[in-house]
This record gives structure tokens, C-alpha cells and sequence, in this order.
């Protein structure tokens, strides 16, 4: 019989039941748990931090949220469901890596002393989301508390935030840099929760096209009139 690579759909990548993946997503808030209320605090103070332009030290500390769940959830846990989890995890090192790099190298940005353009509401809007909705999804859904999801632990609200923060603070080549592959898991976590049958797949689908309308407009903008210079 031939090969016909076209004949492949994303369900052929996702060998696991909704139940399953919900469960691995439970015993990872059993393992970490109080760790979730720290998580929540370092995604806060990293919010504030980019909104007042100490960017370095906002990055830095999303940079550690990024490798914990990166090995934590992706390579040691799910990559026992999925035989590209740990290729996934490795993108989640890579990802904490970079936003080290720039809180280590860069030196100033340009912040806009006013939220009044369509990058910077879309990434606070987008923050809100990962930080405060995207966790009660779970219980909505009837799931319960322990599934649901939360920034640092679980990769999702971690790209989710990640983008918000990252088009609310980031300019020119850094923005990509660090917003690229946030962007592309959100992605990819929205078509994983499509072929599970999730509803709430849309809104991560929703955060996929904001952010990348988001980050083309922003590239493609000049610097507002009303920047002003801080410290990174």
C-alpha cells in the first residue's frame, strides 16, 4: 500500500483519551500543589514589572515559570502519552532560554506610557485571560478545581500569559523572539483540545489569531509619540 502522508489528521497525533490528558493535568496540581498560588504571584509581579518597563526582571522570572513547566509537565509527564512531548519540552526550555537571554542582554526599551493601541489591550486582555479565566474553565466544565490549569504549572496559561506580557512590553526583533513560540503552543493546545472534543478549544484558537494580528501590527507600527524610555 502506498504512502500517503496527506491521509494523516491531527487526531493521529494525539493518542490519548480527554479523560487521560485531564487526569495527567490533575496529578500535576496534586504533585505541585501550594505551588500554584506562587506561580500566580511571580506571573502578577511579572505583569508589573513589564507595565512599568522593568522588563529584565519580568522575563527572568516568566523564564523560570517556562522551564519548570516545560520539564516538570512536558517532558516528564506528558511525554508518557505523547512521544513529542519531550520534543514539546525541549521548546519550553528553549523558549525560558531566550527570555533569559534578553533579561541578561538588553539594555533599554521603549514603553508606551498609555494602554492606546491594539497590541498593548489585546496582551492585557490576553493576560487577564491566562491568569484569571483560563483556570476556571476547568470548573465551569464541571471538571473540578484540581484540573484546573494554572500559569508556571500547566504549559498553557503559561503561553497564554507569556504572549499578553510579551505584546504589552516587547518591540522589534525581541518581540518574535519571544512571542513566537508561546504563540505556536497555543496553537498547538488548541487543536489538541479540538480533537479531545474540549469546547473550550475556541478560545485558545481566539488567543492564536489575536496574538498574531497583534504581533504584525505591532512590528509594523512606529513607536508611539507618547513612549517614553526606561530600564529594562
Amino acid at each position: 500500500m502506498a504512502y500517503d502522508g496527506a491521509s494523516y489528521q491531527v487526531a493521529d497525533f494525539i493518542p490519548f483519551t480527554a479523560e487521560v490528558y485531564f487526569r495527567l493535568i490533575e496529578r500535576v496540581s496534586e504533585a505541585y500543589w501550594p505551588l500554584h498560588l506562587l506561580a500566580l504571584t511571580v506571573a502578577l509581579v511579572a505583569l508589573g514589572l513589564a507595565i512599568t518597563g522593568r522588563n529584565r526582571i519580568a522575563f527572568a522570572m516568566l523564564s523560570i515559570a517556562w522551564a519548570w513547566a516545560g520539564f516538570t509537565f512536558l517532558i516528564q509527564r506528558y511525554g508518557q502519552l505523547n512521544w513529542a512531548g519531550e520534543y514539546f519540552g525541549w521548546a519550553f526550555l528553549v523558549q525560558a532560554g531566550l527570555m533569559l537571554v534578553f533579561a541578561i542582554t538588553s539594555r533599554r526599551i521603549q514603553v508606551s506610557s498609555r494602554f492606546s493601541t491594539f497590541p498593548q489591550i489585546a496582551g492585557l486582555v490576553i493576560c487577564v485571560f491566562g491568569l484569571v479565566i483560563y483556570p476556571l474553565i476547568a470548573v465551569i466544565a464541571g471538571l473540578g478545581w484540581s484540573r484546573a490549569e494554572v500559569f508556571g504549572i500547566h504549559p498553557d496559561p503559561t503561553a497564554v500569559v507569556t504572549v499578553g506580557i510579551a505584546l504589552l512590553a516587547l518591540r522589534g526583533g525581541w518581540l518574535w523572539l519571544v512571542g513566537i513560540i508561546p504563540v505556536l503552543w497555543c496553537l498547538v493546545a488548541a487543536l489538541t483540545l479540538q480533537v479531545l472534543e474540549a469546547p473550550w478549544a475556541i478560545s485558545l484558537f481566539a488567543v492564536t489569531g489575536v496574538a498574531i494580528v497583534g504581533l504584525v501590527w505591532k512590528s509594523l507600527s512606529p513607536p508611539t509619540t507618547d513612549s517614553i524610555f526606561r530600564e529594562a
